[in-house]
């Protein structure tokens, strides 16, 4: 009897020991440690971002409310003059009893936010509020008025906000987002982040040239606060690790239309294989050319090269320079013989090999492989080869240029940045399917397509080339996926060769890469009743910079800036509508391949792009600055003289091209897939819609079918070689 007395006595004495250290700690009463103490046991909690919570008032804590523990956590942590307004639920729950008497609380009802001059009187006083917002990325239309109202009386109040947002929280048992979606962990180790208070007024002036509405200021911080609370940087092969062991070794998170399925544990089992053979190529940090389809083989392959260590530059047929083989930069390029077959690739291996560069065939690689490594692999599934750092160099990947192909690299904490960035914007669970058709040497194809599912345990159906226009929409019908990224050319191409409910199962159609016509927008609306969400990136930044989502969503726009991203637009000297955009984010590029200097200057990366921004914070792509034309002294972008061609031609594809006259001025001429295409026509046309004489195009090139990319984006490089051979001239633009 004496000895268990001891025992407890001895608990209760650590117990009281813990609760002090974490009250001197945290700045918390002693009542607030003790109840505290247990759960930051349990949960491992990682609290070290709390002190913004202890700014002085008049302060409003914008929760996520992910879970039924939420409020007990923000109770025992956040200081006791704070007044939470609790739902409904947590009001009455009577485990609850114990930490309502920590602070005092509230029943949310609307008056408590509607009629704000009580809660601002509060605040003004150097009051705290804390208010426990839906915890969706994306809150509906009326949970939306929530952040109207708060923002509302946080201006009256000058009253600085702290977000704050449990990481892990939703892995909860009693977290509200239903099981289906996310998994369920007893004992899921949480981190609370609370990021630096800022003021509404701070937080609008730094959203953008323009600032945004106070609203969506305070929805931007909240969104932010679940960006940051992934915690510190990780390597790609980390994050993966991570996910599997979250959503379970088990899950089937690769397919392709093949018929092979990967679960995570055979993904890295069949990687930490292939890596065993990577390894003795090469050292650690050398850049490897991979070139496959999209397909399973290709995931694992891919994770197999990140575990050996090595930088794998991302190749297609025409994509990733011989004379980087030449030169030494790649020396090592893994491919398969079966998919050198059915691309017809023979002319780029041997291409390769003449350059001097070794080919490695995985079919090669397969086949050493011992029984004993097999095992080995299949043990040790969850073990990388080489260490590798967060800021290291983890791929490169190639964009056309006007001067060719230039390889750009990113790095594991890019990569790892946007997907997160996507994560905290659009609203995935692991009931999605993702129809991954782009190919992954394209900075989208290889976010969405391989990083993105792998590291949020969202099922990833890999389409081997995008151009099968007539079987993508047959797969889609079959496999129910519901998720599709792709460029305008291809949304356009496959509603046009689908049947009617071939696209049923999709819940979210993300267009980028290109100008989403008004047209595509339309046939899908028509056709299938599905809502485009169009979206806009460069490979510089990972490469999503911004996307227009369910809530936040506006025809004609690109969307919104992703959580983590600051921008800044500088006005182009005779052009009015808008500015050359720059933007600093963790998902800009380490640098240019063969460049030593940084891709950012000062922070900032200029993207070429010329956009405008509107109050909402939308942003409305207006060109490149690449793709201006001087017209009497006006600067005219080539984007708007296309968008004017569609408006009058709706169903054809347009391209501008300016020609560099002898006088200064120059000559734009409209490539256009329009049958009847006829100048006379277009001109009167273009006054009836009361465009700007000036910009009429002086020539028309009428020409059958569009030349595209690999990824079905329009080839403007082409376009410049048609316009010179047709017209006689050199110098298209």
């Amino acid at each position: 009897m004496l000895q268990t007395v001891l025992i407890i006595a001895g608990v209760l004495a650590l117990w009281a020991a813990f609760a002090l250290w974490l009250s001197h700690r945290q700045g918390i009463s002693i009542h607030q440690a003790l109840l505290y103490a247990p759960l930051k046991l349990v949960f491992r909690i990682d609290d070290s971002s709390l002190r913004a919570a202890q700014t002085p008032g008049p302060v409003i804590y914008a929760i996520s409310h992910q879970s039924r523990l939420d409020p007990a956590l923000m109770l025992s942590v956040l200081p006791n003059d704070t007044l939470h307004i609790l739902d409904e639920a947590s009001s009455r729950a009577m485990w609850l009893e114990p930490w309502r008497e920590l602070a005092r609380t509230i029943a949310f009802k609307a008056q408590h936010v509607f009629v704000n001059r009580r809660l601002t009187r509060r605040l003004k006083g150097n009051g705290r509020l804390a208010v426990y917002f839906p915890f969706d990325a994306e809150p509906d239309v009326k949970s939306f008025r929530l952040y109207r109202a708060v923002a509302k009386i946080a201006v009256s109040a000058d009253a600085k906000v702290v977000p704050i947002y449990i990481r892990g929280s939703s892995h909860l048992p009693g977290a509200y987002e239903p099981a289906a979606k996310t998994p369920r962990q007893l004992l899921p180790k949480l981190r609370i982040m609370a990021l630096p208070a800022r003021t509404i007024g701070e937080l609008v002036e730094d959203a953008g040239p323009v600032g945004i509405t106070t609203s969506n200021a305070l929805f931007d911080r909240v969104a932010e606060a679940r960006f940051f609370s992934q915690g510190r940087p990780k390597t790609i092969f980390h994050a993966v690790r991570s996910a599997a062991l979250l959503y379970g070794p088990g899950r089937v998170i690769a397919e392709d239309v093949a018929g092979e399925k990967l679960v995570y544990r055979a993904l890295f089992a069949k990687a930490r294989i292939l890596s065993g053979k990577l390894v003795e190529i090469g050292t650690s940090g050398d850049i490897v050319g991979l070139l496959l389809p999209n397909a399973a083989q290709s995931i694992a392959t891919f994770l197999a090269l990140q575990s050996a260590g090595r930088v794998v530059a991302m190749m297609g047929a025409g994509v990733g320079p011989v004379d980087l083989v030449r030169d030494g930069t790649i020396r090592i390029v893994v491919t398969s013989r079966a998919h050198v077959e059915k691309a017809r690739l023979a002319g780029d291996i041997e291409a390769i090999a003449a350059a001097g560069g070794r080919i490695v065939y995985v079919e090669d690689l397969e086949s050493s492989v011992t029984m004993s490594e097999r095992v080995l692999g299949w043990i040790a599934w969850r073990a990388r080869r080489l260490p590798r750092q967060a800021d290291d160099a983890a791929v490169v990947l190639f964009k056309q240029t006007a001067n060719g192909q230039r390889g750009v690299v990113l790095s594991h904490a890019n990569l790892i940045a946007n997907a997160a960035q996507i994560e905290a914007r659009l609203v995935l669970s692991r009931s999605d399917t993702i129809l991954s058709v782009l190919p992954l040497h394209t900075a989208l194809g290889l976010t969405v397509g391989l990083i993105l599912p792998l590291m949020k345990g969202v099922r990833a159906l890999a389409y081997p080339s995008p151009l099968h226009t007539r079987q993508i929409p047959q797969v889609a019908g079959t496999r129910h996926p519901t998720i599709l990224f792709a460029t305008d050319a291809l949304l356009a191409a496959y509603a046009k060769a689908a049947q009617t409910n071939d696209f049923d199962s999709l819940r979210l159609i993300v267009s980028g890469g290109e100008r989403l016509r008004a047209a595509t927008r339309q046939l899908w609306a028509d056709r299938f009743g599905k809502t485009i969400m169009e979206g806009y990136g460069l490979t510089e930044a990972s490469p999503v910079v911004a996307v227009n989502s369910i809530t936040h969503g506006r025809a004609g726009t690109v969307g919104r800036l992703l959580p983590g991203m600051r921008m800044r637009i500088e006005p182009i000297d005779g052009f009015e509508l808008g500015g050359r955009l720059k933007i600093a984010g963790p998902n800009i590029a380490i640098r240019y391949l063969s460049a030593d200097e940084a891709m950012a200057t000062d922070g900032w990366f200029d993207t070429g792009d010329i956009v405008s921004v509107d109050r909402e914070g939308y942003l409305t792509t207006l060109g490149r600055a690449g793709r201006l034309a001087v017209i009497g002294g006006t600067t005219v972008s080539l984007a708007l003289v296309e968008e004017a061609a569609e408006a009058i031609w709706p169903n054809s594809i347009h391209a501008a091209v300016a020609l560099r006259g002898t006088t200064g001025d120059d000559q734009i001429v409209l490539v256009t897939t329009h049958p009847d295409a006829d100048r006379a026509v277009l001109a009167r046309q273009w006054k009836r819609h009361g465009f700007d004489d000036a910009v009429l195009p002086s020539k028309l090139i009428p020409i059958r079918s569009m030349p595209t990319t690999t990824n079905g984006r329009i080839d403007h490089a082409r376009l410049v070689a048609i316009c010179e051979e047709e017209l006689g001239l050199s110098s298209a633009a």
